[in-house]
């Protein structure tokens, strides 16, 4: 079963903070993360369920390479993951509360 991989507003915007924090403090390295982002995103296409639920229906997933999570939900009845969060490990997962409250798509 194949699901598309949609990221929103709010994971946009992390993402390219990451990306944006790559290209100031280690450009050499922001191609990698860009692809390691990717690949997980790809692979949450193919095995939606592979990550654990974590809380409030939300599961994560790590980058490979890089120190990055990947904050989502699986909508079977859409065959959608919806990405919630691109969240550094350092950073405290308190912060997704809101974000974990929201209805899908915002």
């Amino acid at each position: 079963m194949t699901h598309r991989v949609r990221l929103t507003r709010s994971a946009e915007r992390d993402r390219n903070r990451a990306i944006a924090w790559y290209d100031a403090e280690a450009p050499d390295q922001t191609e990698r993360f860009i692809d390691d982002f990717y690949v997980a995103a790809r692979r949450l296409e193919e095995f939606p369920h592979s990550g654990p639920v974590v809380r409030s229906g939300a599961r994560r997933v790590s980058l490979r390479l890089f120190p990055y999570q990947l904050w989502y939900r699986v909508h079977d009845e859409a065959k959608v993951v919806e990405i919630i969060a691109v969240l550094h490990h350092r950073q405290d997962p308190e912060r997704l509360n809101d974000r974990l409250s929201r209805q899908p798509g915002e």
